[in-house]
């Protein structure tokens, strides 16, 4: 990894940092104070405001706000990326793409920091497994959330959303699964118990909510308890080998895979 940071720069010293990093195919994040235009399959527009931006190494572009995961504007590879300075107005960066035609303008004010370098990363990406893949592993084999479980539903409409399983548990309890393949938050608690609660009222047996994720924040953890909701832990590494395992022995029961797995 090779980079350099440019502190506090005028716009002049700003505008030749970037140019020469687009001439390398570098990495440049750029943190100043923008307006931000965009022109092509919908148009929008934001105000001035302090943002991050990135120029990815194959000309990816992204646009970040101080808040929130995703990119408030973004552009894959693009086909032109152009810089210019204009007095009294500020520094101007244009990427534009043929296909299809659309144009992002990002107009900087003010710039506190440029990096621009060169990174490299040539590790495999796995992703064990998705959350309809936990799904389907889970709904297979209902001894993994619990004895005497009983699967009767994926994907349950409920209101205006859809809990991912349904089924009855041995004392015959309606039960609601949620399932997260990230970390469980408030957010995802929520969501669960805005499910238990609609599709309660329809019955008259105890309703019962799980939320199945890899781990949990504190303040999930406390808001599973004070709205007396369950949740349970689930390794993604043993659910992928228990799923490539049934592939591989089709006829294999999960008792025996549990077995095996004991041994090793």
């Amino acid at each position: 990894m090779a980079y350099r940071i440019l502190e506090n720069p005028d716009l002049e010293s700003a505008l030749k940092t970037i140019k020469e990093g687009l001439m390398r195919n570098h990495l440049l994040i750029i943190i100043g104070e923008c307006y931000i235009d965009y022109e092509g399959r919908s148009a929008s527009k934001l105000g001035l405001g302090e943002r991050i931006v990135i120029i990815k190494q194959d000309g990816a572009v992204l646009v970040h706000r101080p808040k929130g995961y995703s990119p408030v504007n973004w552009q894959p590879s693009t086909t032109t990326i152009e810089v210019w300075l204009r007095s009294g107005e500020g520094l101007s960066l244009l990427a534009a793409r043929n296909r299809p035609c659309e144009y992002l303008r990002i107009l900087f004010t003010k710039i506190f920091t440029i990096i621009e370098g060169v990174f490299h990363d040539s590790a495999e990406f796995v992703m064990y497994l998705s959350e309809s893949e936990i799904r389907d592993i889970i709904f297979e084999n209902p001894d993994l959330l619990e004895p005497g479980f009983k699967m009767l539903e994926k994907e349950k409409r409920i209101g205006q959303g859809a809990v991912d399983i349904y089924g009855l548990d041995s004392n015959n309890n309606h039960v609601l699964v949620e399932i997260k393949r990230v970390m469980g938050d408030r957010e995802a608690v929520l969501q669960l118990y805005n499910y238990v609660e609609n599709y309660r009222s329809g019955v008259e047996n105890n309703v019962r909510g799980i939320l199945l994720a890899p781990s949990f924040t504190p303040g999930a953890l406390e808001l599973l308890a004070k709205l007396k909701l369950e949740f349970k832990e689930i390794d993604l590494r043993k659910l992928r080998l228990l799923s490539q395992s049934s592939k591989k022995k089709p006829n294999s029961t999960l008792f025996e895979y549990m077995n095996e797995k004991g041994r090793d």
